[in-house]
């Protein structure tokens, strides 16, 4: 009986496994809801929630084919100088302080790197930036894959100048996300509050990048995940803006469950983001 070369078979069998790899590391398809969305805080006055409708995803439709009025793909770092700031802080409730370094931008969009910390208290370091310029009322949306680690809260804010934090997304491996309304008050006499729902989605969120939005209008917030609106919030003006954004990694024992031993490695990627301005028939 002839040899048969089983050498090449089984490179070719492990160069499309690693093919394979790198395309859902890359690309994924749209994930959706795997069941009804919870109810993780209370209704406020600045946030009543309401279901979505067929009229929320023609809408949002609509906002995801119109031209931004800002757009990056994080690919140039004067870019990422001249439009972001990064941030530096070394908080008890969290794992990672985090530091400029930690987030670069590269050809796949801006790396948030988790590395052992050398400068402050906690023993790893991650990244977090906020925009320079502010925005107002618009759709605002982000391509993020997430790290594929347990207790790290992969984030996309909206902050504004009246204290309110728009959570467009903290997603926590692997199909988790809370979103939501927060209030922070600077005022003593008053009290921090918050509006929220938990959305769990079909599929592991760190094999591929999905996108994460939200439209905010004078009257309401509609969040969507992959074009499709999962939550929404009626504010009846409450937030007046305007906003910075934002986008970070953390790690805490509270993001989806307890940080492994050495998360180092593992982080988030922003792809891109955008801005679309509000139709005016919608101002």
């Amino acid at each position: 009986m002839p040899k048969t070369n089983v050498f090449p078979a089984m490179l070719v069998r492990a160069l499309s496994a690693a093919i394979a790899g790198a395309l859902m590391s890359s690309f994924a398809l749209a994930t959706s809801l795997s069941g009804p969305v919870t109810f993780g805080s209370p209704n406020q006055p600045f946030g009543i929630r309401r279901p979505v409708t067929a009229a929320d995803q023609a809408l949002i439709a609509g906002y995801r084919s119109m031209a931004p009025i800002f757009t990056t793909t994080f690919s140039k770092p004067d870019e990422l100088r001249s439009d972001w700031t990064a941030q530096t802080d070394d908080l008890a409730a969290l794992k990672s302080c985090r530091r400029p370094g930690n987030v670069e931008t590269s050809n796949v969009g801006a790396r948030f790197a988790t590395l052992v910390a050398t400068d402050c208290r906690a023993r790893w370091s991650t990244g977090s930036i906020f925009t320079k310029a502010q925005y107002s009322y618009g759709f605002f949306e982000a391509t993020i894959k997430i790290a594929d680690i347990k207790g790290m809260n992969n984030a996309f804010w909206l902050t504004t100048q009246d204290h309110y934090e728009i959570d467009i997304g903290e997603v926590q491996y692997p199909n988790y996300s809370h979103i939501g309304l927060q209030y922070w008050p600077t005022d003593k006499s008053e009290k921090h509050a918050g509006v929220g729902f938990g959305a769990k989605f079909t599929d592991n969120l760190s094999y591929g990048f999905h996108d994460y939005g939200v439209l905010w209008t004078p009257k309401e917030l509609i969040f969507e995940v992959d074009g499709e609106p999962v939550a929404a919030l009626v504010t009846n003006d409450a937030i007046k803006g305007p906003v910075n954004i934002w986008l970070s990694a953390a790690l805490a024992d509270w993001a989806g469950g307890s940080v492994p031993d050495h998360p180092e490695g593992h982080g988030m990627v922003v792809k891109s983001l955008r801005v679309i301005g509000l139709k005016a028939s919608e101002r």
